[in-house]
């Protein structure tokens, strides 16, 4: 995952050295000196070749050019995950002391059966 980011970086790096490098370095140049003005003095192209100078190109372009898409791998990732947490809750569980004798269904039905008895709950008659 770490190459894939860092492969990512590089692509992106090329990609800003590109449009600086389709821009030119003396449009640049006046370019960058018009940035310090009022952006609303600016028109829309002069707005567009500064993003891309600065940026490349837009998320929406990034993805439209990507060649494949993260959900295999993400739905992999999470299968591997939820089968790892599984077997550990279970391992654990294996190890843990059998239930307390409170849990078991006789002891449930005598508590029931008491509290019947002594008319625990007399408003639902349990």
């Amino acid at each position: 995952m770490a190459s894939r980011r860092f492969m990512s970086l590089v692509r992106t790096s090329v990609r800003r050295a590109e449009a600086v490098a389709k821009t030119g370095e003396s449009e640049l140049a006046g370019l960058r000196q018009k940035e310090t003005l009022p952006w609303t003095q600016l028109s829309t192209a002069e707005k567009s070749e500064l993003y891309r100078a600065s940026y490349g190109n837009t998320r929406k372009e990034l993805l439209a050019k990507a060649e494949s898409s993260d959900t295999p791998q993400v739905l992999l990732g999470t299968g591997i995950g939820l089968a790892v947490a599984f077997l550990l809750f279970k391992g654990i569980q294996s190890l843990a002391d059998p239930s307390p004798k409170t849990l078991s269904d006789e002891w449930v039905a005598a508590e029931k059966a008491n509290a019947t008895n002594v008319n625990a709950n007399p408003s639902f008659g349990n």
